[in-house]
């Protein structure tokens, strides 16, 4: 007996130190992603980094018709100081109800806040957007529209269309081109089995509520011909210019777009492990960023206000991928594209002369 019981405390000290190191490589992801604390250090980095990190000057010009009322924005609060503290309010916003949004719809099966720690970091690593811009506004609002749009899962209730459609119309006054994500809104619905006839009329009133105000007061104030060119900036689309496009524009975009892809692909594979409402939600936010990924495509002059709302998608998908998914090849795919932000970010900051000739030198 004292000999079995030997080998069988032999066996399991053996087994339990082999287990050990097994999981040692996986340990950093694990902790990353269930720690309390990770929220609170990625959100002090964004903060120290967004008023660190030295801004550089954009060619990008939101006094166009294209951005709506955007135009009457005083011009102090989009340069100097002011446009980084708004912009820093708008983005700890966004992070709060981003964990909210993870709260009251249960996106992941454990309690971790990777997704609210994926937006920080995501925006903390995008200079332009660490200034006030339509984009940034139309994100806040696009992540307000989620809790309604979420919380009509199997309803036949015209309430929670309404309030998010609106919410749609009031981020298109600043960007008029936004109102044709209804299309997905209505298809998100009827995923959600919500879409009726109740729903529809709903949202159609939502989306004309604030146009109707914004029409009366243009009438009284004789500005009715900008609210006719608002509306006419709906369907104005010019030809993609991609000429506007820099360098570190494309990186920055591809770079979301890779995590938006590792995320959705993993999320397709594991999705079975999820309850049938969280696979729906998942889905329509890959339905959403794809609508938007092919928005960038087409007119990519508008890639700087569509590459917030990217993020949301993003940041949701492959949080879930980076707090649920544990192997080898997760671990060794976080660690590589940790390395590909930090480039990201600094690719930024080169020149497009020097980075031309750094990729054309071995040619």
């Amino acid at each position: 007996m004292t000999a079995k019981l030997r080998k069988k405390v032999c066996t399991f000290a053996f087994d339990f130190q082999h287990h050990n190191k097994k999981d040692v490589r996986l340990d950093f992801q694990k902790s990353i992603a269930n720690s309390q604390a990770t929220l609170p250090i990625v959100g002090g980095l964004t903060f120290i980094l967004w008023f660190v990190l030295p801004p550089f000057h954009s060619s990008i010009s939101y006094s166009a018709s294209d951005y709506g009322l955007w135009h009457y924005v005083p011009s102090f609060l989009q340069e100097g100081y002011w446009t980084l503290v708004i912009s820093a309010i708008l983005a700890a916003w966004a992070v709060y109800l981003l964990a909210e949004l993870n709260n009251a719809n249960v996106l992941l099966r454990v309690n971790s806040r990777m997704l609210s720690s994926m937006l920080s970091l995501l925006l903390c690593l995008m200079v332009l957007c660490h200034g006030f811009q339509p984009g940034m506004v139309v994100m806040l609002l696009s992540l307000m529209s989620f809790f309604p749009l979420f919380s009509s899962y199997q309803s036949s209730m015209p309430q929670p269309p309404f309030v998010a459609s609106l919410l749609v119309s009031i981020a298109s006054l600043v960007f008029p081109k936004w109102l044709w994500m209804m299309l997905v809104y209505w298809f998100i619905w009827g995923l959600f089995r919500a879409l009726s006839l109740r729903s529809f009329v709903s949202s159609l009133l939502a989306l004309i509520l604030p146009y109707w105000l914004y029409g009366g007061v243009a009438f009284l104030t004789s500005t009715f011909p900008d609210f006719m060119i608002h509306l006419q900036m709906m369907v104005d689309f010019q030809r993609g210019d991609y000429g506007q496009l820099e360098f570190r524009d494309v990186v920055t975009f591809l770079f979301v777009v890779l995590l938006f892809v590792v995320g959705a692909v993993d999320f397709s594979v594991h999705q079975f492990m999820d309850k049938t409402r969280t696979r729906i939600i998942y889905n329509s936010l890959i339905s959403y960023g794809v609508f938007i990924i092919i928005g960038v495509c087409v007119q990519p002059q508008y890639l700087w206000v569509l590459l917030p709302l990217l993020m949301l998608p993003t940041s949701i998908v492959f949080g879930h991928f980076f707090t649920l998914t544990y192997t080898k090849f997760s671990h060794i795919c976080c660690i590589v594209l940790m390395v590909l932000a930090v480039a990201v970010l600094v690719v930024q900051y080169l020149p497009d002369n020097l980075l031309f000739k750094l990729l054309t030198s071995n040619f």
